[in-house]
């Protein structure tokens, strides 16, 4: 995969877009899915999964892409933890449904796990020197927790507190800690696209006036921003007036304005839109090289607000979206397709997402 290389000009005055092949070719998704997923945190869920102890889940990182067997634990003191779901000794999925045991058993050997991964015994193994050793443990995987919602990866490249940071410094002012799950609003679609093209068309307002008639009258465009970090960027939508929107308190940048909504993207696929009820998470899963899987889940601190503003009819927008970005797709299979440009007062989210992209595709 060495020949696989793509350059995005840091200058967006002069940069051109990626080659249509990283959205169709089978060679280039494996390379992400090598050198960007592999490497990068990913939502899997939320805290209300386990009991407050002696509880392990099994979960799965990016089905369908990384499809790599995680578990979940919540020991004695409450604290959560997550481990390979596979088992040291023959490779068998160790945990297949929730278990509340205070250990856990592999259905295939009988090797035995206390619930912080540790290994305690193994039929037949009596014999063995240095057993159980730290090779016989299950391997830690990193886990992060943000607001009752969790995040693993395989090797993130940075830790959990430097990827979310931006969010944590931006968001304080925000009762998130009182967000609560709305199962009747959460839902999953499947998209036929490239994961990529998914991406591109959240992190810019550009097709906002032809794509969401809704949704441009809730929001103002001429003033829609976009403010890039480190790892990922922050869109900000100002409310029409007599919209409903945050009025942020003083010493936030948007004091004084009405805001519809905050579009939160991290580098690579978790997307958080945050609206004056509460938080619409979007977790990207790649599912192959032009489908991709979009998991919708809700939280609210005022459900009474779940209807008005920029977020009162949110299936319609998804649905728009996925219309254009499915036409994008047959598009990048044209042969006569070349690289674009970027708009450079609307597009900044996607050339950094380009960018980051580029920097994980070549580390």
């Amino acid at each position: 995969m060495e020949d696989l290389r793509f350059e995005v000009e840091p200058n967006i005055q002069r940069a051109s877009t990626p080659p249509a092949s990283l959205y169709t070719d089978e060679r280039w998704f494996e390379a992400v899915q090598q050198r960007v997923l592999s490497r990068a945190w990913h939502w899997i869920g939320d805290a209300e999964l386990l009991p407050p102890s002696f509880h392990a889940a099994p979960t799965t990182l990016l089905p369908g892409s990384l499809q790599e067997p995680l578990l979940l634990t919540r020991g004695e003191d409450g604290r959560l933890a997550a481990f390979s779901n596979v088992c040291t000794h023959r490779g068998a999925i160790l945990c297949e449904a929730p278990s509340s045991s205070r250990g856990l058993r592999c259905p295939y050997h009988g090797r035995k796990f206390r619930l912080d991964g540790t290994c305690v015994g193994s039929p037949e193994f009596e014999t063995l020197a240095d057993f159980p050793s730290s090779r016989d443990h299950l391997r830690s995987v990193p886990l992060g927790v943000w607001t009752g919602q969790l995040f693993a990866g395989i090797s993130p490249r940075e830790p959990f507190g430097a990827w979310m940071g931006s969010v944590l410094e931006r968001f304080a002012w925000l009762p998130l800690d009182r967000a609560r799950p709305i199962a009747e609003r959460s839902r999953d679609f499947e998209v036929r696209a490239n994961w990529a093209l998914y991406c591109e068309n959240y992190l810019e307002g550009l097709h906002v006036p032809f794509v969401h008639p809704g949704l441009a009258q809730a929001i103002e465009y001429a003033s829609y921003s976009t403010e890039l970090w480190p790892f990922g960027s922050l869109q900000i939508a100002r409310a029409q007036p007599g919209e409903d929107a945050f009025e942020p308190p003083p010493g936030v940048p948007e004091a004084g304005q009405r805001i519809a909504g905050y579009y939160v993207f991290l580098f690579p696929t978790t997307m958080l839109n945050l609206y004056p009820w509460g938080i619409s998470l979007n977790a990207v899963q790649p599912l192959g090289v032009d489908r991709t899987r979009i998991l919708f889940r809700s939280y609210a601190w005022d459900a009474a607000r779940l209807d008005a503003g920029a977020s009162r009819d949110l299936d319609s927008v998804e649905l728009e979206d996925e219309r254009v970005v499915e036409s994008v797709q047959v598009g990048m299979r044209s042969r006569l397709r070349a690289p674009g440009r970027y708009s450079p007062t609307r597009e900044t989210g996607v050339h950094h997402f380009h960018r980051l992209l580029q920097a994980s595709l070549t580390a």
